[in-house]
């Protein structure tokens, strides 16, 4: 199990110093795997081939992924062209405001890194194909060993709520019994304080006690509820991504203990149905966290 959540980062480098650096960060998401990608407009051209690497590591989730590198000297004067014309307005813009603001005069670098001053040209995208592809795998593994890491604690939390509700649900059940000898007490505690000299119907109290037995029945819903929480303990288990799996299973016991509140009437009972839809809730808010 892994959690949608986390960061990673990866840096790739050549001897001469040209450098990428690829940071993502992961946030949950009902939806198929969002990618949000800040590519340095000179490299769009490997928009698709970085999605793609990004697609076969993650299934949901919204990822913001950024990009960014680094030239080394010799690659800017040999490989890639500056626009004079830009530069010089950026030079002179820089050092106006430098000077405004008491702050040290720009440097080349200061003016190079500024967006259009330099052109990549496709030789440099070349060079900077695969160490984007490597800071992106480094990134990505990191992402995912903190999503695993997430994912087992997650689990956990899971599994001490859905055993929570197995216990109660199982209390339900020893229960059901006793609320109907409570329902007769009460039935004949009333019937003695609207008529005092009026004997007691037996027959007439077990057909309303079988009557209201019928009505408030749970039977079906608390078998359904325990499958159904067998199947989620089984799922959280296994090494598949169950988020989808474990959501609609959630959906299932939400409709089940809402039934089974609203058919019971016994304040004890009640009180268990209630406490049931409290660790269900808890249940539903750390599922949204689940791949």
């Amino acid at each position: 199990m892994k959690s949608m959540t986390g960061y990673g980062r990866g840096v790739s480098t050549l001897e001469d110093g040209t450098q990428v650096t690829v940071e993502i960060s992961a946030v949950n998401s009902r939806k198929q795997a969002e990618i949000r990608l800040n590519l340095p407009k000179e490299l769009y051209g490997l928009d698709p081939e970085i999605r793609t690497q990004i697609a076969k590591s993650l299934l949901r989730g919204t990822l913001n992924v950024s990009i960014t590198y680094k030239l080394s000297p010799t690659v800017l004067a040999e490989r890639v062209p500056i626009d004079d014309e830009m530069a010089r307005a950026v030079c002179e813009r820089l050092r106006r405001f430098a000077l405004a603001n008491g702050l040290p005069a720009p440097t080349i670098h200061d003016v190079l890194m500024v967006p259009g001053v330099i052109q990549v040209s496709d030789t440099t995208t070349f060079i900077l194909k695969p160490l984007i592809k490597e800071a992106l795998d480094s990134a990505l593994k990191e992402l995912d060993a903190m999503r695993i890491r997430e994912g087992e604690m997650l689990k956990a939390d899971l599994l001490s709520h859905a055993k929570e509700m197995e216990t109660l649900t199982d209390k339900v059940i020893a229960s059901e019994h006793d609320a109907l000898i409570r329902y007769r007490d009460k039935l004949v505690e009333r019937i003695a304080k609207l008529a005092v000299d009026v004997p007691v119907d037996e027959e007439r109290i077990a057909r309303e006690v079988a009557f209201y037995a019928d009505k408030s029945d749970i039977n079906e819903e608390t078998v359904r509820l325990k499958s159904h929480l067998s199947q989620f303990i089984n799922l959280l288990d296994t090494d598949k991504d169950v988020g989808r799996n474990l959501d609609f299973l959630c959906q299932e016991m939400t409709r089940e203990t809402s039934t089974l509140d609203a058919k019971t009437t016994d304040t004890q009972l009640a009180d268990m149905a209630l406490t049931l839809k409290i660790e269900l809730s808890k249940i539903k808010e750390q599922i949204m966290n689940v791949e």
